[in-house]
């Protein structure tokens, strides 16, 4: 899976995680997570028993929002940003903008606070939604899509058994379609910004919802575990997750094809 190089204006440095991270189980007391990869901005804060949440739909927001949003929680709880044990946040796919927006913010708490850090899936993320959001109890399949622009779709499959969710795929941009699913007898949803490309698709679904999109207590559910169980990285080895990596230069072109079919007539 493609992590192109990150555009950030801020410097990393080397973050030493923490011996009590390393080879064994760990009790997290302390995760702050944050999701900027769709028109919402959510941070969530995990004290162990209880978890408390900011989520505000937000389009071009999540400069102003963001960063008020992680004090609120911080102050409210009473905790230093030192005092966190790690950061979790979704790397992608998603808003081009509010990955770069999400991943400099966690950037720079993660230098700051010196805290390790665990990127997740943005649509890994919005499956989790959907199931605590949907109560969804029997088993399913799930579809989360984001709107990629472009007649384009980032996509993703997984299995819902009641208890848990198994991913299906990776992550994936492609036109709607080309989405091709393992067989399977159980209905599936999709969920996600994408859902209106469903017609496109050649897939039998149950259950569309156009409005619900990821969430930042749900990037603890997922992120939490794999933290306990030693999955921690220095902010200096993660990446966003783009998929496309080449819009900028996408839309130049298409810009200069129309500018020529204008000057030519055509």
């Amino acid at each position: 899976m493609n992590r192109p190089q990150s555009n950030s204006v801020l410097q990393s440095k080397q973050v030493t995680i923490p011996p009590r991270f390393k080879g064994g189980l760990f009790a997290v007391k302390k995760v702050l997570a944050i999701d900027t990869t769709t028109q919402a901005c959510s941070v969530a804060l995990s004290l162990g028993n209880s978890v408390s949440s900011r989520f505000q739909l937000a389009s071009r927001e999540h400069t102003r929002l963001l960063l008020p949003m992680v004090n609120e929680l911080l102050t409210e709880a009473g905790v230093k940003l030192s005092e966190l044990d790690a950061l979790a946040f979704t790397q992608g796919p998603g808003s081009f903008t509010g990955i770069r927006i999400g991943f400099s913010v966690v950037q720079g708490l993660a230098l700051g606070g010196d805290l390790p850090v665990l990127p997740v899936s943005s649509l890994e993320t919005l499956a989790h939604t959907a199931c605590r959001k949907l109560i969804i109890e029997d088993n399913y399949r799930l579809l989360p899509m984001f709107d990629a622009r472009m007649d384009e779709v980032y996509w993703s499959a997984f299995e819902w058994n009641g208890v848990g969710l198994t991913r299906l795929t990776q992550d994936n941009l492609s036109a709607p379609e080309t989405i091709i699913l393992p067989h399977s007898d159980l209905p599936l949803a999709v969920i996600g910004d994408g859902w209106h490309y469903s017609e496109r698709i050649d897939l039998f679904s149950t259950i569309e919802v156009s409005t619900l999109l990821p969430d930042a207590r749900d990037v603890l559910t997922i992120a939490v575990p794999e933290i306990e169980n030693g999955a921690l990285m220095a902010i200096d080895e993660v990446q966003p997750l783009y998929l496309r990596d080449k819009v900028s230069w996408q839309k130049r072109k298409r810009l200069r094809e129309n500018n020529l079919m204008s000057n030519t007539g055509i």
